[in-house]
């Protein structure tokens, strides 16, 4: 029955404690207080670690490091040490007390997370943002991933005026 034909869809990386994951399943679910609800496979590492630290930080890069960030995915964090293995510069969340983002992102959404209780092959998380920072080119050359293996940048741009 699933049919996923409303990609692309803005690639992020969901950073908790020391590891990382690429997620496209997440979005802004309320403005007052600032909230983000994120989808995790509940066959993650990261979904363990959310549910343990209660914290993690929505990341988003340029699409110059879309190749660590898409690799990322393809290793487990129980393993190896995803920063280290792929070469990830990473820094201290500004606020959470456990989590490190990668230095190069471009915009960071820190987070304290708790579960939704449901069913599914995802988990639920409501994420209230507790920091938000970011510059202006977080929204010139994101990351979009169209399905599977594929994945896109914005090559026009169109503003409207009425």
């Amino acid at each position: 029955m699933y049919k996923a034909h409303f990609y692309p869809m803005r690639l992020a990386l969901l950073a908790v404690g020391r590891n990382f994951m690429p997620m496209a399943w997440w979005t802004p679910v309320s403005k007052n207080p600032f909230r983000f609800l994120l989808a995790v496979d509940r066959k993650n590492h990261t979904l363990s670690l959310l549910r343990e630290l209660g914290e993690g930080a929505l990341c988003f890069l340029p699409w110059e490091e879309r190749a660590w960030v898409v690799r990322a995915g393809y290793l487990t964090g129980r393993k190896a040490d995803k920063a280290e293995r792929l070469g990830v510069p990473l820094r201290p969340a500004r606020v959470l007390e456990r989590t490190l983002v990668p230095e190069r992102a471009l915009a960071v959404y820190e987070l304290k997370a708790a579960e939704w209780p449901t069913d599914g092959d995802h988990a639920l998380f409501l994420g209230e943002v507790v920091h938000a920072e970011g510059t202006p080119e977080a929204k010139r050359r994101p990351i979009l991933f169209l399905g599977f293996r594929d994945f896109a940048t914005l090559g026009e741009g169109w503003r409207f005026r009425p």
